[in-house]
């Protein structure tokens, strides 16, 4: 087993200057393959001599056919170790910074020290203390995965040279002589020289321990994953968003060819009906996700992110981004509510989290800030459905709310654990998606920062629960709730407290304004009217005050929020 301490000082330097040489000898060793035809037993030879010199030419030549193969596989096995090394040294190098950057120390042998943090005031005390405990399970983690990285290159380098030491990489024996080809014979040692990529976290582990994994993978490692095996990578919180959106655009395309398929064979000998109505929603979801993931013209939008693409279930769900989550300052998770479809009104979602992003953006600008904004829309669980938006009340089960509540939180968990420094995220939530939300930040150490919700019928799962907004695990002070006038979802279903406590009675949340108003410029903001414009701009250009307070959050400038009257 490999050590901490032994981790930090690996360096794949040495091996990838040894590749270049080995490389130099295999070449000259390969040019010698037209010779050793050249020598075998001359025309018109016969007899025992012949004979015996045929068979010492036989044995020269397996024995070259296995020189060449244990060369081409101590290069593949070099090349490849110095590669995964690469990956280690970036766990390590990930770990360190967040390690630093929090107050704790890895001590050689892993174990993970805590130096506190000085002078946390009373009422944070609690909320430090669980944040601390997540970052010391996170880079638990982090060792773990590095040391787990580090042994299997270990074990895998040691397996090839013990092959070679036994002269075992391939059976030269059973080649042609007669047609000797010893590259031939060194593409077979290069393929038993390969190092194993290093299997993903069981299905369902923690976004910590899976941003632990990829970050402990080469480049060259995530690139093989993404290509081999998309389905382990896309929908997995905590890798990296641009890999994520890389792999699931991939999923996209097989499941397309799959679905089409599949659906053509059915219709061919008049199947199912349900199925086929089934299998035409996937088509055209994935219809709708290619189309929102593209310009125009055909070209990948490079300012999209597919970062989860989930086929199964009832219903098709999918979280598409805009801007680069990896990099962005500011991040915000908006989760829709009730209707809400991934081939129906995804791409709204997405156009009006897009109008957000700018407008946050902006506001940045026009202080001096050139912080980047990235927007995600979530749709990860299953929204209710029904013709009448307040019927919330009798359609919306604690079963799908509070399921999408586990997935958001591990889905917010998953874009802190995988960036070395964590971004100020804003959690969204409209109707239904505010209960979600609402559920998702009671699991405490999710990383939100700031949560909106909005058209909110409440932000709890269990009836008539006399919650308050210190009940939702964000920094106090910190949640907010925006209610139009003439929105009825927000007015009157809070009054059953069906789903706690009236967002806009509740005590200690922030009561920020959706009427007619002006922002600290002086310019004009437009009021949002009813369940569905909150995020409205009207076709003069002018940002609602419903949406423009959105934005302040998102952008971390609560200071330019118009609150309530």
């Amino acid at each position: 087993m490999v050590s901490w301490g032994e981790a930090t000082r690996w360096n794949p330097a040495v091996l990838q200057e040894a590749v270049g040489e080995i490389n130099a000898a295999y070449n000259k060793l390969v040019a010698c393959s037209d010779d050793l035809r050249d020598i075998n037993t001359p025309e018109g030879w016969h007899g025992d001599s012949a004979g015996a010199a045929a068979a010492e030419v036989n044995q020269i030549i397996d024995g070259l056919e296995e020189y060449a193969a244990d060369i081409a596989a101590l290069r593949r096995a070099a090349g490849d170790t110095g590669d995964a090394i690469t990956g280690v040294q970036n766990g390590v190098r990930e770990a360190e910074v967040i390690a630093s950057s929090n107050h704790f120390t890895i001590a050689p042998d892993g174990g993970v020290v805590d130096n506190g943090v000085p002078d946390v005031p009373p009422e944070r005390a609690q909320l430090m203390a669980e944040e601390r405990t997540r970052l010391a399970e996170e880079l638990k983690d982090r060792v773990v995965q590095v040391l787990r990285q580090a042994t299997d290159i270990d074990d895998d380098l040691c397996a090839v040279l013990e092959r070679i030491e036994a002269g075992n990489v391939i059976d030269a024996t059973g080649n042609d002589n007669e047609n000797t080809s010893l590259a031939a014979a060194g593409n077979s040692g290069a393929v038993n020289g390969a190092l194993s990529v290093l299997a993903p976290p069981p299905v369902g582990a923690d976004p910590s321990t899976n941003a632990a994994w990829w970050a402990a993978l080469s480049e060259a490692q995530r690139k093989q994953l993404i290509a081999q095996h998309p389905d382990w990578v896309g929908n997995r919180d905590g890798v990296k968003a641009a890999d994520r959106s890389k792999a699931n655009l991939s999923l996209l395309e097989q499941q397309k060819r799959s679905f089409t398929a599949e659906l053509e064979r059915l219709r061919r000998e008049d199947g199912d009906s349900d199925e086929i109505a089934r299998l035409e929603q996937r088509v055209k979801a994935i219809d709708s996700i290619t189309g929102m993931m593209h310009n125009p013209d055909g070209s990948l939008n490079p300012n999209r992110q597919l970062m989860s693409l989930d086929l199964t279930g009832d219903h098709p769900k999918a979280a598409i981004a805009n801007g680069d989550v990896d990099t962005a300052q500011h991040v915000a998770v908006f989760t829709p509510g009730m209707n809400s479809t991934v081939d129906g009104n995804l791409s709204g979602y997405v156009n009006d989290m897009q109008g957000v992003r700018h407008s946050a953006e902006d506001m940045l600008r026009r202080g001096g800030d050139m912080s980047n904004v990235a927007t995600v829309t979530w749709i990860g669980y299953e929204p209710s459905t029904g013709d009448d938006p307040s019927s919330l009340l009798g359609l919306v089960t604690g079963e799908n709310s509070a399921s999408g509540g586990d997935k958001l939180a591990k889905f917010d968990q998953g874009i802190n654990a995988s960036r070395p420094t964590d971004p100020h995220l804003t959690a969204l939530g409209h109707s239904q998606g505010s209960i979600v939300t609402g559920i998702s930040l009671t699991h405490g150490a999710t990383g939100v920062d700031d949560a909106v919700v909005f058209g909110s019928p409440g932000v709890a799962d269990h009836f008539g629960i006399d919650n308050t907004a210190r009940d939702l695990k964000v920094p106090e002070g910190h949640a907010y709730n925006i209610k139009a006038d003439g929105d009825d979802v927000a007015q009157y279903v809070p009054e059953t407290w069906r789903y706690g406590r009236a967002p806009y009675a509740m005590d200690g949340m922030n009561q920020l304004s959706a009427d007619a108003a002006t922002d600290p410029d002086g310019s004009p903001l437009a009021a949002s009217h009813g369940h569905s414009e909150y995020t409205r701009t009207t076709p003069e250009g002018v940002d609602s005050t419903s949406k423009h307070n959105i934005a302040a959050i998102v952008a971390g400038r609560p200071q330019l929020a118009v609150s309530a009257h």
